[in-house]
């Protein structure tokens, strides 16, 4: 299963703080290496629903995208301008960003 560390677990309460999203929605591209990300208000009723345990942030992912980030950990880097980046990891290793 997806890990999210803590520290994405506070970028995406930010993001979703104040907009009434439910979460982070996570989506793989098909023929592309990296991810669309989007705030969502719900999760639909097929998606698998990770929350990070320290801070209850919420990551939705539709079934082709979980089976893909199923031994992922997502982490994040703040940037000098206040942005979120997302970083999809094997085990300390980046191999895409989302």
């Amino acid at each position: 299963m997806l890990h999210i560390t803590p520290e994405a677990g506070l970028a995406i309460n930010r993001l979703v703080e104040g907009q009434g999203a439910s979460g982070l929605r996570i989506e793989a591209r098909f023929g592309e290496p990296d991810f669309a990300v989007s705030i969502a208000a719900l999760p639909d009723e097929t998606d698998l629903v990770v929350t990070e345990e320290t801070t209850g942030a919420r990551v939705l992912l539709d079934s082709l995208t979980a089976d893909y980030v199923e031994d992922k950990t997502l982490d994040v880097d703040d940037t000098v301008e206040g942005t979120a980046r997302f970083q999809l990891a094997n085990q300390g290793t980046v191999d895409s960003s989302a």
